[in-house]
């Protein structure tokens, strides 16, 4: 089972095994590049970019699991912890 919560409660539910995995995204991050895009935009004119092969600019989330699979890009609780929004 996996989750989208990756704040400390959700991390912790993975870590006790009560849930295999959840997604972590960046909230500051995303508000950091948004604050940074509004000013690119009013400064140039200069609008982000789509990340490539996608329509949106992806500002990131990482898995976070203590039972990694072969092919999936993931995180360990540890990690989790350490960059952990809430």
């Amino acid at each position: 089972m996996v989750s989208v919560d990756g704040g400390g409660a959700g991390i912790g539910a993975v870590k006790s095994g009560c849930i295999n995995a959840t997604s972590q995204q960046y909230p500051l991050l995303m508000a950091d590049l948004g604050v940074q895009a509004i000013y690119d935009i009013v400064k140039n004119g200069t609008k982000p970019a789509n990340s490539e092969g996608l329509d949106f600019f992806n500002t990131g989330v990482k898995l976070i699991t203590d039972d990694p699979q072969d092919g999936v890009p993931s995180e360990t609780t540890e990690y989790g912890l350490a960059n952990a929004w809430g």
